[in-house]
């Protein structure tokens, strides 16, 4: 600046000045915008008001009708048969049958909506930092609605004040973890809170409780106090441990703190009262456990595999409304069309069982049915056992496209991945194009990256799959996964050249 000439200057000065002024229209355009933005976010509330006593409106309604049904029917109303505010025309005496295989039913949850929802807390030691910087009091999860009714999930790692997006609340809410709302309407809510151990079970943190909403803005949890209550809990933190206890606890897996909330919601209004004549008792389906005898017992059966050597028994027709690969292996004109026999060569008996088990019935197997269905010579006492299955079972819903278990196999391996298998079950979801496994499997790579490319079993799969280290490499760079996916497209194209020129050389 000290080298400009007069003309120069000026012209510098005029120049900022232009720019000083379009930046303040700027800055009035952006304020116009900003209380657009505030107003659209006012109604958004008005308008989540209105639906919420739209919902009410329509429960009362309901109510209303069942009550006017119930009068109808002679089963409710102040002029019942027998009620001294009528009397008979007749004088003649009226003989009364007493009533028999009759069951009056009074239901109190008749109008109980349930939510269930999980709330993961991730890198979770930043968390007290976060806050401080912020300048906040604690974290909260988007509001979600129950029954008509707002709720909040809000964290206070040191459990103190508990401040959600419904404001402030002015008998000043402690604790470390609750479930907050602001609905004006009075209801019950009967809540229960789990948490997620590293072995994936979930344990529950507190008790069952059931709390009448008075309509003011309100926290709920097992270690939620007010200022100058009289009783505060003695123990405060989840399971009474503190913030740096949780930290080192079995209750966080790779610094996630993984809840879940189970919220019923109950209106306010009268419960429902209804007679039945002739009552019966409806036994529950029995389908499941029909089929599961066909299977076990084989009755019928016009289809036999060989699995390890053992038969293995099934119905045609149950096989191919489930499996559009064994449909074709037993209608299409193959050799077991005619011979109705199937020889499986890449599963154990075990694993094959349950995968017929899940076509029967449709029920997912658990974990520990998994475990116990291995044979006993798999086990080997490395506690590995349960993940082996899962992946044997994955590879046959894969082969057969039982999508739905397919998934379900994913999901649980997602959940119990570690350094020892992580190179496996990579190799696995590549082969199996199953994206969401492939993902977690190279985001469990990333974070724990220098424990696991000291293993044997990465430089295997990598030496197998060079294209699996290339995605890690663009995974672990942060790569979008549009421009990843267009480079791996790029490396195959060049790939297939290169193989044509070799064969054709």
């Amino acid at each position: 600046m000290a080298g400009l000439t007069l003309e120069e200057l000026r012209a510098e000065i005029e120049t900022t000045r232009q720019r000083r002024g379009a930046e303040q229209d700027r800055s009035k355009q952006l304020n116009d915008e900003l209380q657009e933005a505030i107003e659209r976010q006012r109604l958004r509330r008005e308008l989540d008001q209105e639906r919420a006593g739209l919902l009410s409106s329509q429960e009362d309604n309901r109510r209303l009708l069942a009550v006017r049904s119930n009068v109808d029917q002679d089963q409710d109303g102040p002029y019942l048969p027998g009620s001294s505010r009528v009397r008979p025309r007749s004088s003649k005496p009226q003989l009364l049958i007493p009533a028999s295989n009759n069951e009056l039913c009074t239901s109190f949850g008749h109008a109980v909506t349930r939510g269930e929802y999980v709330w993961k807390l991730q890198q979770l030691s930043w968390l007290p930092s976060v806050l401080r910087q912020e300048d906040l009091w604690a974290a909260k999860s988007k509001v979600l609605w129950v029954g008509g009714f707002p709720f909040q999930f809000v964290c206070n790692p040191h459990g103190g004040y508990l401040v959600s997006s419904f404001g402030w609340d002015d008998r000043e809410a402690q604790g470390s973890v609750a479930i907050m709302t602001c609905a004006p309407e009075e209801f019950v809510l009967r809540y229960r809170i789990y948490v997620k151990a590293r072995d994936g079970s979930f344990a529950q943190w507190g008790e069952t409780d059931d709390e009448i909403h008075d309509g003011e803005i309100t926290a709920y949890g097992p270690d939620v106090n007010w200022q100058g209550q009289a009783y505060p809990p003695t123990v405060t933190g989840i399971f009474g441990l503190t913030f740096e206890q949780l930290l080192q606890s079995d209750w966080v897996e790779d610094d996630t703190l993984t809840l879940k909330f189970v919220l019923e919601v109950r209106p306010e209004g009268c419960y429902e009262s209804k007679l039945f004549s002739q009552a019966v008792e409806v036994p529950e389906a029995t389908m499941n456990r029909d089929t599961q005898a066909l299977l076990e017992k084989g009755s019928c059966s016009d289809v036999r595999f060989i699995v390890q050597g053992e038969d293995v028994h099934a119905h045609s027709q149950v096989l191919c409304a489930r499996s559009e690969v064994l449909e074709k292996q037993l209608t299409g004109g193959m050799q077991e069309s005619a011979s109705k026999v199937i020889v499986v060569e890449d599963c154990d008996v075990a694993t094959f069982k349950a995968f017929l088990q899940f076509l029967y019935t449709d029920r997912l197997p658990t974990i520990d049915e998994l475990g116990a269905r291995a044979p006993s010579a798999d086990q080997g006492g490395d506690g590995n056992v349960q993940l082996l299955q899962m992946q044997a079972l994955l590879a046959v819903s894969h082969k057969y496209q039982a999508t739905r278990l397919q998934r379900w196999c994913e999901a649980q391996l997602c959940e119990r991945l570690s350094s020892a298998e992580v190179c496996g079950i990579l190799g696995q979801s590549h082969l199996f194009q199953a994206n969401q496994l492939e993902k977690a499997c190279l985001a469990y790579i990333k974070r724990h990256l220098t424990e696991v490319l000291k293993l044997p079993a990465y430089t295997e799969m990598v030496t197998k799959w060079p294209e699996i280290g290339v995605k890690l490499s663009l995974f672990s760079a942060g790569v979008p996964e549009a421009e990843a996916a267009a480079v791996m497209d790029a490396r195959s194209s060049v790939e297939t050249c290169q193989k044509r020129r070799r064969l054709q050389s």
